[in-house]
């Protein structure tokens, strides 16, 4: 792990050409922070602390911009456990997207998709398998009550389970 990361580098070099002025004093000097920075880039260790890049920057540029320090410290902490799981995440959704995508009624769509990747269909395969199971369980069940029915209450409930049936179709 690189004791100053690129983007932090980056953030640092840009206020540094703000700071220098024209004449070759400044330029030199903005050239001496920049070496040091850049030996910082290649050097292995812990990360840069804000007060550390002060030390190395504020003994040659004592009106550098502390704000643009705090911005590179920032930029130069190591990612953290927030951030994989906002990747995690992202991927996960754009997975689930996807998938939805694919499954979508349209032959457009799953016409490819059955003739590439069969698998991918699985969960509109599983979502037909299951209401086709509860459409034929309710018309059987309604299918009983209508012919073995004693009462009123049988046909009412029978005529329930057929409009059940017609839902899972």
């Amino acid at each position: 792990m690189n004791r100053l990361n690129e983007r932090a580098f980056a953030i640092l070099s840009v206020q540094l050409d703000k700071s220098a002025r024209k004449d070759p004093a400044s330029q030199v000097q903005r050239d001496i922070v920049k070496k040091r920075l850049r030996k910082l880039l290649t050097q292995s260790g812990d990360r840069l602390t804000e007060s550390e890049l002060r030390h190395h920057i504020c003994d040659i540029f004592p009106d550098f911009s502390p704000r643009v320090l705090q911005q590179a410290a920032k930029a130069n902490r190591p990612p953290g456990l927030l951030s994989k799981l906002k990747w995690v995440t992202l991927f996960g959704i754009g997975g689930a997207g996807f998938l939805m995508f694919v499954n979508l009624p349209y032959p457009m769509i799953r016409r490819p998709v059955a003739n590439t990747a069969p698998i991918l269909l699985l969960p509109s395969f599983m979502s037909m398998d299951y209401h086709y199971r509860q459409a034929i369980a309710r018309v059987e069940q309604a299918d009983q009550l209508t012919n073995r029915s004693t009462s009123q209450a049988d046909f009412e409930l029978g005529a329930e389970k057929v409009r059940q049936a017609q839902t899972h179709l």
